[in-house]
């Protein structure tokens, strides 16, 4: 696995180097590898501009035949944000006042600023949204967050930016006067890092269950095994390699958008396998319930389709909504994108399109379930090469 982190700063190159190095064979900037592109970061947040920094040098390194198939392409924003300025400068921090405005000028208008606040009215913190994007089109994305109040005046000499301005009552020290080893311990960037690389051991481990699971075990008692797909829309060739690809199966659940095709997949699924179907908003004049509340397991989990609960912007509606239903788990659709996460307490699913992806890699997608022993749920998101 190599990594690839779209960064010209050298200093922090050796601190991911210093946290990443176990679950990469190499790191390396884009610079060292010839790459000067720099993609517009327009986002509207930091998890929207690290995503596009990453992509884009993903798409890059695609077309330039730079692109190995295990590598990942990391992208970092972060940024100030102060409570009494409503969350600024947030994604602006660097062109806050104007990017060739000094950063002393910078510091001393958000304390003129704040010259009326008193106490936890100077609350701020930094924030640092780091995303992984490999080379199979996943993205996935962690996020640090460096807590204080902005100091009355600036102090200390070993930071950059903002950080003679973040008072940290705990140290009684702005982010300045920390040590290299002290702020690198407890920094917004070191926590993202830190937890990106527990992320990426944990989809090493999980990429290896999944290259066993999706075919049956023949040496171990069969466990039962749940196939989820979503928006197939009537183009249904996929989906049935699917299911022959993963059989045998116990249940199968669609979660919308089927456009008429549910008694022909049902019987193309056989008459050993539970299906499941909701209505989508696509599905016109259909008799299929709108949701569903089914047992996966010791899991309670919701179906629908997801555009009544708003998914296409935060699926926290739909999981507040599962978590009044006493639901553990929310499957939804819509999107035409995977999705795993948990959120407010319930695990919130989307098996992405069968057939209309919508995922940077285009690749038809779906869930293949397990129901352990212990009646846990096993998720393992695959994927379908058409041919």
């Amino acid at each position: 696995m190599r990594l690839i982190f779209a960064t010209h700063n050298k200093n922090k190159l050796i601190e991911i180097r210093q946290i990443m190095s176990d679950v990469a064979s190499e790191i390396v900037g884009k610079d060292e590898l010839g790459i000067d592109f720099e993609p517009e970061e327009n986002g509207k947040s930091f998890a929207e501009n690290s995503e596009i920094k990453a992509t884009a040098i993903r798409e890059y390194m695609k077309s330039h035949h730079m692109l190995a198939d295990d590598d990942i392409i990391m992208a970092d924003d972060s940024g100030l944000c102060v409570d009494w300025l409503h969350g600024g400068p947030g994604i602006f921090s660097s062109r806050y006042l104007g990017e060739d405005t000094s950063y002393a000028v910078k510091n001393q208008h958000i304390i003129d600023k704040l010259k009326y606040a008193e106490g936890d009215e100077r609350a701020a913190h930094f924030t640092c949204d780091i995303c992984a994007a490999f080379a199979d089109g996943r993205v996935f994305h962690t996020e640090g967050i460096f807590p204080g109040i902005i100091a009355y005046k600036p102090a200390g000499e070993n930071g950059f930016g903002y950080d003679p301005i973040l008072y940290l009552p705990e140290f009684h020290k702005t982010s300045a006067e920390l040590s290299a080893e002290e702020k690198n311990s407890i920094s917004h960037r070191g926590k993202a890092l830190r937890e990106m690389r527990r992320l990426l051991q944990h989809i090493r481990e999980s990429d290896a269950e999944i290259s066993k699971r999706v075919a049956p075990l023949e040496d171990k008692p069969r466990r039962k095994r749940v196939l989820v797909v979503s928006d197939s829309h009537r183009k249904d060739d996929n989906l049935k390699k699917v299911i022959d690809m993963v059989r045998p199966i116990d249940i199968m659940i669609h979660l919308g958008d089927v456009e008429g095709s549910e008694d022909s997949l049902r019987q193309y699924a056989g008459n050993d396998v539970s299906c499941y179907f909701v209505q989508g908003n696509n599905d016109y004049f259909s008799d299929l319930p709108r949701e569903l509340e089914i047992t996966l397991g010791n899991k309670k989990c919701f179906l629908t389709h997801g555009h009544n609960y708003g998914v296409s912007m935060d699926v926290s509606i739909l999981a507040d909504e599962a978590r009044t239903r006493g639901c553990d788990v929310a499957f939804f659709g819509h999107t035409h994108r995977p999705f795993q996460h948990e959120v407010n307490g319930v695990m919130c699913v989307n098996p992405g399109s069968i057939s209309y992806p919508r995922q940077v890699d285009r690749r038809p997608s779906f869930m293949l379930i397990e129901i352990l022993d212990n009646g846990e749920l096993f998720y393992s998101q695959a994927y379908y090469k058409e041919s």
